[in-house]
């Protein structure tokens, strides 16, 4: 990473060191919104551990939240007969191919 101030790449640096130490850590945000960075992943024997080439992120607020790793993307919210799934799907600017989920 380039042209990081410098308060940015030690912030960068604690969090590396933290999530190597104990391999998640989660942040209270304002307006209830709580997000978990972790580097834990299940191995082929189904065994939790500390992985160097795997990270996920959640954010979660009240009943809603976003899950993605390098897997997945996923997401969460109160089961709601009124609310509406907005699918689509467009090139972007770059040519790629992109499909947007919002419920609202």
């Amino acid at each position: 990473m380039t042209n990081q101030k410098p308060s940015t790449s030690r912030i960068q640096s604690s969090l590396i060191k933290h999530l190597e130490k104990y391999g998640t850590i989660q942040f209270q945000l304002p307006d209830n919104f709580v997000v978990e960075i972790g580097i834990i992943n299940d191995d082929d024997a189904g065994n939790s551990k500390k992985s160097e080439n795997y990270c996920y992120v959640i954010v979660k607020n009240d009943l809603r939240a976003t899950v993605i790793d390098k897997y997945n993307i996923g997401i969460r919210c109160e089961d709601n007969d009124k609310a509406v799934v907005l699918d689509d799907k467009f090139v972007d600017n770059d040519g790629n191919k992109v499909r947007s989920i919002n419920i609202v």
